[in-house]
């Protein structure tokens, strides 16, 4: 029998230690993922995600341009979605499609790289990812991960029916809302709170919209008491379009931008979310790669 190299017996020991705790330090991931190199072309998973739905792009333009046109959910995260062509080759490939999303980061758990931070940036959204952003925060700070201020990315969108449920009634307002739960919560009475009230947006044909992430990161960065390092609180498949957007809006020199939040909650996002949120990061790296 072939004899074991000195160091052979603590790896083959670690080895069997692994199959049955797991391997957390091997897929722990603390940093989002470039969706295209230096030159514009597409990283091999996103071309393998446009191919499994037969198209093929080559540059960072030809992908936004797609995204763009065929992966965009219209109207709000509550409205419903018209069927497209493409929905059907979506599911028939789901497998596949989920594994090249993980590799990009749009599935696991995202971790914090740094364990002190100026700021915790909590992106908008409806009451319930709200409460669960926080409640994530607060098992971050169990595990030693430390910030100053809780910035509350809010603004004057009125809330739906759905999200008043144990509120108080003169509570109308995303940045209302938002203020009103981290207020209540247990874990963060000794954190203070910075509340961004965006304005909504007027478009071109009068109609009214909610503020965009864009919007709140650069109202923060106006009314910002002190530079310091920020982390985005948010989840998959969301996280990696916030730190995408923010590391663009925010000055990298005054707010280090880098962020943290849960594994994709597979009872509540589907293929199409995911294909949304695709398009929605290929534009940030689009738009950073055209300051």
């Amino acid at each position: 029998m072939k004899k074991l190299l000195p160091y052979g017996l603590p790896v083959v020991l670690v080895a069997i230690l692994c199959l049955f705790v797991g391997f957390p330090s091997l897929t722990k991931t603390t940093a989002t993922h470039s969706l295209f190199d230096k030159n514009g072309v597409p990283v091999k998973n996103v071309k393998e995600i446009f191919g499994q739905l037969g198209v093929s792009i080559a540059s960072i333009e030809e992908a936004n341009e797609f995204a763009q046109k065929n992966f965009l959910i219209t109207g709000d995260w509550w409205d419903l979605q018209p069927e497209k062509a493409w929905h059907g080759v979506v599911e028939s490939n789901k497998g596949a499609l989920l594994e090249n999303f993980r590799a990009l980061g749009m599935v696991d758990e995202l971790h914090p790289s740094k364990t002190m931070y100026k700021y915790v940036l909590l992106v908008g959204a409806t009451k319930a990812r709200i409460i669960m952003r926080l409640d994530y925060l607060a098992e971050l700070r169990k595990k030693g991960i430390s910030f100053e201020t809780i910035v509350l990315l809010g603004g004057e969108r009125p809330l739906q029916e759905f999200e008043k449920e144990g509120l108080p009634t003169d509570i109308t307002t995303e940045a209302e809302m938002m203020q009103y739960v981290c207020a209540q919560h247990p874990a963060f009475k000794d954190i203070t709170h910075l509340l961004v009230n965006a304005p909504m947006v007027q478009r071109e044909d009068g109609t009214m919209v909610r503020p965009s992430v864009d919007g709140t990161l650069a109202y923060f960065a106006q009314i910002a008491p002190a530079d310091g390092s920020c982390l985005v609180a948010s989840n998959s498949p969301y996280i990696l379009r916030h730190i995408k957007a923010a590391q663009r809006i925010l000055d990298q020199n005054r707010f280090p931008t880098d962020g943290a939040g849960e594994a994709l909650d597979s009872n509540t996002t589907n293929m199409i979310r995911l294909f949304d949120e695709l398009a929605r990061a290929i534009y940030e790296e689009f738009k950073a790669s055209r300051k």
